[in-house]
This record gives structure tokens, sequence and C-alpha cells, in this order.
């Protein structure tokens, strides 16, 4: 290099022809036929083949400069990379950055739910939908690169003084959720919100109801069983709930052909539309039924084959026969029953696997029974039994109890 000079530049004119004037090192100006300006240009090869990189205009970019352009696009020759396919992918990287910096919160936060909530039921999407509409009213037009900690923080500081710790921390976790997106899509490099939960209350931890001494449990079935209420949905369903511990959506949604009442078999399928609606844990469950389950299912299709002729459901909605009951007609129902707002459907479940542990059931049956997902990744892994059998053994059990527990009079 050093063959060119400013004052051979300046004087540097058109004349109708290429002309390429050499500074070495393959570094030269260029003017083109009609050209009014000088641009500089490197030759070189890459791949076998020869190639041309263009470093800028000058006087824009002077003598001095594209000298050390040329230098630096020469080391990345050294190092097997063509510095014209690398000046792209810097353009292209500080486009894309360009980008990332003028997109808003609310942005990337529908980017995310459009991505990870476009499957989830309908009542999941509606929740979601409402924290991030929440959020949105604080600082969705806010450019995310421009979001400080504390501007998130003081959003669901103020989330839990006027609605409540709970929402708060709900909102905090979809926050979470959405500002770990963006940072996997590479639109930052930190999450502004790890351990944000810190800065609200503590939240309280509260059990859902549920009996679990035998004498009121007792008292509860007896007045199950003589629960009558709108249609006898509702009721068949508290009465074959506490046999079999199931969740609430898992046992309002059953179809009859999911029954085998003949080998006393019900096979809860992981999904029963695109929605879920199956399993909580979308893994197809198989449940062993007693004899006191069969019989009422039995009852049941009996009465509704009189009533209602061939129904696709075990429970239908006495509104609607293609509709199950709602988890609100079984509480309302069950509230009714106990006498008391401090009572859930859920309870159920609570009840059998206290009471059961109590009687000296293998815990491992219970888990099982309940449909829980083992903790231990390594043994869910290896571990595929089922127990069924046991299982079998073991409902036929609990469902005597049950039925012990109900006739005795106190």
């Amino acid at each position: 290099m050093g063959m060119l000079t400013d004052a051979k530049l300046r004087v540097l004119k058109a004349n109708g022809r290429i002309q390429k004037i050499s500074d070495g090192n393959g570094l030269y100006a260029y003017l083109g036929t009609k050209s009014r300006g000088v641009s500089w240009q490197m030759a070189y090869r890459f791949g076998g083949k020869q190639k041309v990189f263009t470093i800028g205009r000058y006087p824009e970019t002077g003598l001095a400069e594209a000298r050390k352009k040329c230098f630096e696009a020469r080391q990345l020759l050294e190092h097997g990379i063509d510095p014209g396919e690398q000046k792209k992918a810097d353009k292209a990287a500080l486009a894309e950055a360009e980008c990332n910096a003028s997109l808003t919160f609310a942005a990337i936060g529908n980017q995310w739910f459009a991505k990870h909530c476009a499957d989830t039921v309908p009542s999941t999407q509606e929740k979601t939908r409402w924290y991030l509409d929440t959020l949105f009213e604080y600082f969705g037009n806010i450019p995310f690169a421009g979001l400080e900690r504390k501007t998130l923080v003081d959003a669901v500081k103020d989330i839990q003084d006027k609605v409540s710790p709970h929402m708060a921390h709900r909102a905090a976790g979809v926050l979470n959720r959405v500002c770990l997106y963006a940072w996997d899509c590479g639109y930052t490099d930190h999450n502004l919100v790890d351990r944000i939960s810190s800065a609200l209350k503590p939240q309280k931890v509260k059990h859902r109801a549920a009996l679990i001494a035998p004498k009121e449990v007792g008292s509860l079935l007896q007045k199950i069983n003589q629960y009558a209420g709108v249609g006898f949905s509702v009721a068949y369903c508290l009465k074959i709930l506490p046999y079999l511990a199931l969740r609430s959506e898992e046992i309002r949604g059953a179809r009859w052909t999911e029954l085998d009442l003949n080998a006393a078999v019900w096979t809860v399928p992981a999904m029963r539309h695109e929605y879920g609606g199956g399993m909580k844990m979308r893994i197809e469950h198989v449940i062993p039924l007693s004899r006191q389950a069969v019989e009422l299912f039995k009852e049941l299709k009996n009465l509704q084959t009189m009533t209602q002729g061939d129904c696709e459901l075990c429970f239908p909605s006495p509104r609607a026969k293609g509709r199950h009951i709602t988890s609100e007609s079984l509480l309302v129902a069950l509230k009714v029953i106990h006498g008391s707002n401090n009572i859930s459907v859920h309870g159920f479940r609570t009840t059998f696997s206290t009471l059961a542990r109590e009687r000296g059931f293998n815990p491992a049956h219970i888990e099982k029974q309940l449909s829980h997902k083992e903790e231990n990744g390594v043994i869910e892994a290896y571990d595929r039994s089922t127990y069924f059998e046991q299982r079998r053994i073991d409902m036929q059990k609990w469902a005597d109890y049950l039925d012990e527990l109900r006739e005795t009079k106190d």
C-alpha cells in the first residue's frame, strides 16, 4: 500500500472508460465510465473465485480508513472468512438489531402468546390474555430494549395493591415467560424479571376443602345418596365420584364408549377433543371399577335410555344433551348437600389419598390411581408400571369401606 495520495485522488475524473488506480495489496480507487466520484474496492480470491469487496466512497471514506478496512478484510481471509459475505452478515445483523430495538413489549408478548398459547384450552387462553392485556396497559407501548426492571416491578406491585397478591403473582408468572421468550429469541441478553416474585407479598397456600374424618365422610355420603336435584346427571356423578377419586373434568366429560362395564374398566383418554377434556397430564388412564361403581353406571345408563334415549355422554347437561354438566353445577349441588361452602369436588381426591393411606393402602398404588406425575425424573423415565391388578383389589376395598361409612348410624 502507499501508491495513492489524497492529491492524486482529488484530481481523478471520469474519462469515458473504467479506471482502477491501485494503492497496493488489492486495494484500488474505482471510477466508472460515467461516475462522478471515486469508490474504494478490494480485489481478492476466495474459494477459487475472483471477487470484489466494496469498502466505501471517497472522500466519505478517506484513504487511511480505506487502507484500514482493506487490512481488516485481509485478516478475515487469513482466517478463512469471506469479507464480502461477512459484510452482508453484519449488515443483516445490524438491521435485525435495529428492528428488535423498536419492538414493543406488546409485540413480543403477542408473539409469545401466538406461539405458546394457541393450543391451550379456551379458558386458559382467556386467563392468559387477561394477564397480558393488563401488563400491556402498564408498558405495552414501550420498546422492549428500553424497559427497566423497576418499571416491571412497579407494575406487578400495582396489580397486587389494586387487585390481589394472587393475581399479581399470576401476572408476574406470565411476565416472566414473555421475558424468557424474548431472551431465547435474542431480543435481550438477560431476563429482566428474574425472581420478580420476591418483590411481592408471599402467597398463602390454601388447600382445597376436603373431609378426612371418617364420621364426616360417612355423613356426606348418606346425604349424597338421598340427593335428587335437577335431572339425574349431577346426582349420579356425585354418587360415583367418591369411588374413583377422579378430577372434576375427567369424570364430567365421560363417554359411554370409554367404559367397559362387563370388564369393569374405564379408560379415560389423554384428550377427548382438540382442547383436551381428558386427563390433566394428557396421558391415558386405565381405571378399575369397583362392583358399586359398575352398578351405579348401569343404573345411570338404564335411566338415561328410558328418559333421553341414546346419548354419547354419561353425564349430559339437563339443558343440553350434547354438553356435559359443568363444574359449577357439581360444586353448587355438593355445597347444598353438605350444607356449607367449606367443601370442594376436588376434595374427594384428598379424602381418598388420606384415608386410604391410614388404612394401609400402598402409596404407589394410591398415586397411580390419582394419576399423579412422578416427581423423580429418573423413576418416571424407567418405571412404566400401572399396578392395575393391585389397584383393582384396592379400589374394591375402598368402595366397601365407603359403603361401611355411609351405612354406619351414629
